[in-house]
């Protein structure tokens, strides 16, 4: 019954806003729902198939805060990183390396950045391994709930994970008193090299930033060939009262955003009338059956709970809705990968699109190219 009055919620929020999508010749489709309840059925009068192409996929973006140039000076690229230096002479500790090390596989995979602030205190869990931990435990509960799935993770020769180390030029309380911290943490991995093609690149910030537990850092990069948006996970392990070790919930739950995840076509995703896309990235915590998703709006809080990946498999993984083709089972940073991977969406401005009908895989690949330079 409360699946239904969801349903019938979103069908309303449909009516009232508009869908975007119109048929061949100009008519509005017909909204129904699949037999099965889980999905929304879009279809035209007689013949005519709907034009989902017609979606402006550009206006389910968010801009960057910060831009960075391939042309600054102090730009590093990524096939340059051994002109890498030290802020702090300190920080030159065994184990610990500045640049993305000599990768053992081609495949896309997820590379960690350790950063911290230019006055912390160096706790050292880029070579204590403790982020290491983080991520293995956050790899198996992946597994653990998708029965099949786990990051594909940038491993070394020896078998451990690779983790870069940055200390950033701004102090811990001008980073607290930022209005997007996740964006400069974001910027300046590019800016040092961190932004190559097959990379999805998980920060690890070691102290707090307002309360938050974990966000995505968005990132503009002016490329030889145009802008791209590089997208990264961004997790505060400072946060207070927040056992350093439960960061994977916060991790997975950002990492899923920078691959696009909710999809706003998604039949759960949280409405939210008053901001431009009409709904947000998140499932709704409010709803039994999403309050303990890491994709909850409320998920990445519930630290202490066994949160799921998509349960129901109505949402974002494993799903079958047509008209929502963005699949996290099928992402290309996911190991055993599927033959028909998926990569992150994007419009046509090669930004992270939020709401992609169906799936555009060459103008994915268009965009990382501009990455290859």
């Amino acid at each position: 019954m409360f699946k239904k009055y969801i349903f019938l919620l979103i069908l309303s929020f449909f009516s009232i806003q508009g869908f975007a999508a119109g048929c061949p010749d100009g008519s509005e489709p017909v909204r129904s729902i699949s037999a099965d309840g889980t999905y929304f059925v879009f279809e035209c009068n007689g013949n005519d198939n709907l034009n989902l192409s017609s979606i402006d996929e550009e206006k389910y973006t968010s801009y960057p805060t910060f831009k960075t140039y391939a042309s600054d000076q102090d730009f590093i690229k990524s096939s340059e990183q051994d002109k890498l230096t030290y802020i702090n002479s300190k920080d030159n500790i065994k184990g610990r390396f500045l640049y993305d090390q000599e990768d053992v596989s081609g495949d896309y995979q997820v590379h960690v950045i350790y950063i911290i602030a230019s006055d912390s205190i160096d706790k050292q869990f880029d070579v204590n391994g403790t982020i290491e931990k983080i991520i293995i435990r956050g790899n198996e509960h992946l597994k653990n709930k998708t029965k099949e799935k786990q990051f594909r993770l940038d491993l070394t020769k020896e078998g451990n994970l690779d983790v870069s180390f940055m200390r950033v030029a701004k102090t811990k309380n001008q980073i607290n008193w930022s209005k997007d911290a996740a964006g400069f943490f974001a910027s300046e991995a590019v800016r040092h090299g961190f932004y190559k093609p097959k990379k999805l690149y998980s920060i690890f910030y070691q102290d707090e930033y307002n309360y938050e537990w974990g966000q995505a850092g968005n990132a503009m990069l002016n490329s030889p060939s145009g802008d791209i948006e590089v997208v990264m996970g961004v997790t505060y392990l400072g946060r207070p009262g927040a056992d350093v070790m439960d960061g994977f919930h916060p991790n997975e739950h950002e990492l899923f955003h920078s691959l696009g995840f909710v999809q706003l076509c998604a039949p759960g995703a949280v409405i939210e009338r008053n901001s431009p896309w009409g709904k947000n990235d998140h499932l709704g915590k409010q709803s039994p059956g999403y309050k303990n998703d890491v994709m909850s709006d409320g998920g990445a809080d519930l630290y202490y709970m066994d949160l799921f990946v998509d349960k129901d498999r109505v949402e974002y993984y494993g799903h079958s809705n047509p008209e929502c083709e963005m699949d996290l089972r099928k992402s290309a940073f996911l190991e055993p990968t599927e033959e028909d991977f998926q990569l992150q969406p994007r419009s046509p401005s090669c930004l992270l699109t939020r709401w992609q009908p169906q799936y555009n895989h060459q103008r994915s690949l268009d965009c990382l190219a501009k990455l290859d330079f």
